[in-house]
């Protein structure tokens, strides 16, 4: 390897006249190579920290010579030769070479040759980008402005035409409106929705059934699914025993929150901090039960303290990476190697969250405390909730991590590297205060990410949980700014955001793909066209209660059970447990809806969250196991019969008009041809074994139709099960 490397930096020691290489942005273009392969020795962790050089900070690039006997700066702008930097990433001898040859980590020829030209360039600098203040942006002004529909698309428009890149054309209205329908609720349109958005001519058409979509009670269900992810929430404490717990009034706290369209302030502020409110509402003090979502260890003989603060760290992750983007955690039990986040900023953040009272009782007891909550059917609850004790607990840095090594004393206090407190209190609602603070460069940032993550599939940043020095880097940083700002400067209006991102025209193009988009981008990092991905398994198992008719469309209440394999919970148990299906509407409601057990996650969904802890990534999986429930499961196998029985009363046509009602346009001849045929193979089938017929035909527990339709129910509930297999039916295109 070293040879090519100094060939590689050979043939850059003295650029051409008339260099045409492509100047280098640092953040975008340096960073990640400093970061990736010279922070763990030169970074942050003090402890780890090699000859006492940091090359995350700019006095120890550009500041004195590293030796008093050197000529050489580490970093001498415009001049390679003189920076020791270059001369130890390009030095032919194993002593002196960096990262050292033992370095699991070494650099490529081209990352050696970009270190050089940074360097020729001038080795501009900038501090992590996620951590500058965050301003006021003007969108630019493409040449061809007319392809803009808001200002996203300035954004957009112009990267695209600096890359001679010809963006998709905009999907048909069909794709439109189901993408649009499934992204806004988790559901495809109706056949009624589909025609009348057909109809209307009015040229706010498409508007129209964005704010429909907007209004609906469905959009709360659908948005509450990340946010459920990202707090943790379950139905059950976990661990051996997993004993359930009350914790769904949080969750129609959180479904209501978004279909009232609650600004993100509020949201932030009752869920880390409502219990301390002034007059604080049952509502406001319910919010806060999102730190109660932690698990619960219940394992006798455990020590009461070492429970109590794997409770508290669980809350700095929860918070950190949920509203903050950041990898906390990682300083637990040393200095973040990566960020400038020292061990010590790790526990004055966890100052804020050592206060509470864990027992509702003291220091004795298991319970902690509980709100009296009654619901809106008058049942009375007790769900765990926050409080802090009378006399604040001393905080102390817990030398190596460990929960019973203490060190020095601290206060409460937010991460260094970020702007202050200032006169907010001392406790929950000072921090909940100060993540809203206009001043704090990451909130606004994170939150308007995991946004647009959840519309387009992928956020503009990534790594969602990571907005530190190993993070991706936003691939339009301005344009994540602008709708930053901008929901900020709104009054944090969720619902106007999203419907800024829906209303683009890169939200609108085609998924369709040329090659040489392909070659260009093969990710779509650009947004030259409509990004393409597999559905949840939460939102094909709606899907299939949906289009078959079965969905019981309900909002809110205690979590059902619907089908569910035998077995899982006594093997995770040792027998202590047992499934107790639900019957009757249990059986049809929206995924949001299913008990959550810890320790066995629904068997029909194959890309979720285990919600052991703070999850913010979104998981897609073609795993096979995805193939054999939506032709096995009970659920699908239902809602293949149900449709079935749908689609034997429309008389005509019928192949045709399941497959529009599933993938909201008809079939191709070709398409329409092969399932035609493959329902006749099935009659024939069923025809000549009724026995089977009936069992297909009579699948789920919804009423059983006449003996005489069974054959021909089966068969076509054959050809449904087809259709939920499509890939068409399995993607947001």
């Amino acid at each position: 390897m070293l040879l090519p490397v100094l060939a590689f930096c050979g043939a850059l020691a003295a650029p051409a006249a008339g260099d045409t290489r492509t100047p280098l942005d640092f953040e975008r273009d340096v960073r990640p190579i400093l970061a990736d392969a010279c922070f763990r020795c030169h970074g942050p962790d003090a402890e780890t920290r090699k000859a006492n050089l940091r090359l995350d900070l700019r006095e120890d690039l550009f500041g004195i010579p590293h030796q008093p006997t050197a000529l050489e700066h580490i970093v001498e702008p415009e001049h390679p030769e003189a920076s020791e930097l270059f001369r130890r990433v390009s030095s032919t001898s194993d002593d002196d070479r960096m990262p050292p040859p033992t370095a699991q980590r070494q650099l490529s020829p081209e990352e050696i040759a970009r270190l050089r030209q940074w360097i020729e360039e001038g080795a501009s600098w900038s501090g992590h980008w996620a951590f500058q203040p965050l301003a006021a942006v003007e969108p630019p002004t493409p040449k061809n402005l007319a392809a803009c529909r808001n200002p996203i698309d300035r954004f957009v428009q112009a990267t695209l035409e600096s890359r001679s890149m010809r963006p998709a054309p905009e999907a048909d209205p069909r794709t439109l409106l189901r993408r649009l329908s499934l992204d806004l609720t988790g559901l495809p349109p109706t056949r009624a929705e589909l025609d009348a958005f057909l109809a209307d001519t009015a040229p706010d058409v498409y508007e129209k059934q964005v704010d429909r979509l907007l209004a609906s009670p469905r959009y709360g269900e659908h948005m509450a699914w990340s946010w459920l992810d990202a707090a943790r929430y379950a139905d059950s404490n976990g661990f051996q025993l997993d004993p359930d717990r009350t914790a769904w009034p949080w969750r129609d706290w959180v479904v209501e929150a978004f279909n009232s369209n609650m600004g993100f302030d509020e949201f932030t502020l009752e869920q880390i901090a409502g219990d301390l409110l002034p007059n604080a509402t049952q509502s406001q003090i319910l919010a806060s039960a999102f730190n109660r979502n932690h698990p619960i260890n219940g394992e006798g003989g455990r020590d009461v303290e070492e429970s109590r603060n794997d409770y508290v760290r669980d809350r700095v992750d929860a918070t950190a990476t949920t509203w903050l983007g950041l990898t906390l955690s990682c300083a637990q039990c040393h200095d973040h190697k990566y960020d400038p986040l020292p061990q010590r900023d790790y526990y004055r953040f966890s100052a804020y969250f050592d206060s509470i009272d864990e027992t509702g009782g003291g220091e004795q007891g298991d319970m902690p405390p509980l709100l009296e909550y009654t619901d809106s059917a008058g049942r009375a609850l007790k769900v765990m909730v926050m409080r802090d004790r009378p006399e604040p607990r001393v905080t102390h840095v817990h030398l190596r991590g460990a929960w019973d090594a203490l060190g020095e004393v601290v206060e409460p206090g937010t991460p260094s590297a970020l702007p202050v407190l200032g006169d907010a209190p001392q406790n929950r609602l000072g921090l909940a205060k100060w993540i809203v603070d206009p001043a704090n460069p990451l909130s606004a940032r994170v939150a308007a990410n995991r946004l647009w993550q959840q519309i387009f599939g992928e956020g503009l940043v990534r790594t969602q949980d990571n907005f530190g020095a190993q993070g991706d880097r936003a691939e339009y940083p301005e344009l994540l700014d602008w709708l930053a700002f901008t929901y900020r400067e709104s009054g944090w209006d969720t619902k106007a955001l999203v419907r800024s991102m829906v209303t683009s025209a890169a939200y609108r193009r085609s998924s369709a793909c040329t090659p040489e988009q392909h070659a260009a981008d093969p990710q779509d990092r650009w947004l030259a066209r409509a990004p393409r991905f597999r559905l949840p398994a939460t939102v094909l198992r709606d899907q299939a209660l949906l289009t078959s008719g079965l969905l019981v469309e309900k909002l809110g209440g205690p979590p059902v059970k619907p089908y569910h394999p035998g077995g899982v919970w006594e093997d995770v148990s040792f027998g202590r447990l047992k499934y107790e299906q639900g019957h009757g509407e249990d059986l049809y409601r929206r995924t949001l809806y299913t008990f959550w057990r810890r320790t066995a996650a629904p068997a029909n969904l194959f890309d979720v969250s285990l919600r052991q802890r703070c999850s913010v990534r979104v998981i897609r999986t073609d795993t096979p196991l995805q193939a054999l429930t939506l032709m096995d499961d009970p659920t699908y196998a239902e809602a293949a019969a149900a449709l079935a029985e749908r689609v034997q009363k429309e008389g005509t046509g019928r192949i045709a008009w399941a497959f529009e009602e599933l993938l909201s346009r008809p079939p191709s001849a070709l398409e329409a041809r092969t399932l035609e045929s493959r329902l006749a193979a099935l009659r024939t089938y069923y025809s000549a074994h009724p026995d089977e017929a009936s069992v297909v035909a009579c699948a789920g527990e919804r009423a059983d139709p006449p003996e005489s339709e069974r054959a021909e129910i089966a068969a076509l509930a054959g050809v449904m099960t087809i259709l939920f297999n499509l890939d068409e039916a399995l993607s947001r295109e």
